[in-house]
């Protein structure tokens, strides 16, 4: 499955207050007769992390964050925040490149079962989007892709840390292990557990037992690449708000 989103690692944390399926920011842009058909059948859904959402479904992440995973690999290589959703492509038969998809940290959301919708999308505008939406992933794809061959594991580090603080935002802190995110970018541990104590030395997080605090973000941002400045605006669903307004 595929995630449309918005924001993609801006550094701008989500409302808080999203808690129905009428508060996710594409179902607010989605046709009326859409929005009928998904109210009617969609249901809530919390993942843990390492949990996978259905296959047959689409899923309208509202907090927390999912990762793409290629086939056989733990390394994440893009991260689907609140505001995404997933599995459109196969609400109208349509493959875009396939990665497993997993929660990496708690993620709460709707789902709405594909044959429940799929007559309600076979229309021109989420076409549009699909083909607006794998030019930009494919794009993202590519931004990862050389950011793991050019940056330090400091500089990954930070902005994974970062992406995940703007996806989770819980004043308690990030629910997850310095093990777990050493998996996650392909990194050895040790090296993980160094820029880990480097950006509680420079005050960016406080390290807890499985969980990360963030503590400084501007601290964070200046220790992170610039690569998700990059992608900043390149988000499909702003390109569907302007075609639909």
């Amino acid at each position: 499955m595929t995630g449309f989103h918005a924001d993609v690692g801006s550094g701008r944390a989500p409302p808080r207050a999203r808690t129905r399926l009428e508060d996710h920011p594409v179902y607010a842009v989605l046709p009326q007769k859409v929005q009928v058909g998904l109210t009617e059948s969609a249901r809530r859904l919390s993942l843990e992390a390492g949990e996978a959402p259905p296959s047959n479904a689409l899923y309208f992440v509202l907090n927390g964050a999912l990762g793409f995973f290629p086939s056989d690999q733990r390394i994440c290589v893009g991260v689907v925040p609140p505001g995404s959703v997933l599995g459109w492509e196969g609400a109208i038969g349509v493959t875009i490149e396939a990665h497993n998809t997993r929660a990496i940290l708690p993620t709460v959301g709707y789902i709405a079962p594909l044959n429940s919708v799929r007559t309600l999308l076979k229309s021109t505008w989420i076409h549009q989007f699909l083909a607006a939406y794998a030019a930009s992933r494919a794009r993202a794809l590519g931004v990862e892709a050389a950011c793991n061959a050019r940056h330090t594991a400091l500089q990954r580090l930070a902005k994974w840390i970062a992406r995940l603080h703007a996806a989770d935002g819980e004043e308690r802190g990030i629910s997850i292990t310095q093990g777990e995110l050493a998996d996650m970018l392909g990194l050895q541990r040790t090296s993980v557990n160094a820029a880990c104590r480097h950006l509680q030395d420079r005050g960016a997080l406080r390290i807890r037992r499985a969980r990360l605090v963030v503590l400084d973000q501007e601290e964070l941002s200046q220790a992170a690449c610039d690569c998700d400045a990059a992608l900043a605006d390149g988000a499909a669903e702003q390109r569907l708000r302007n075609r639909l307004n």
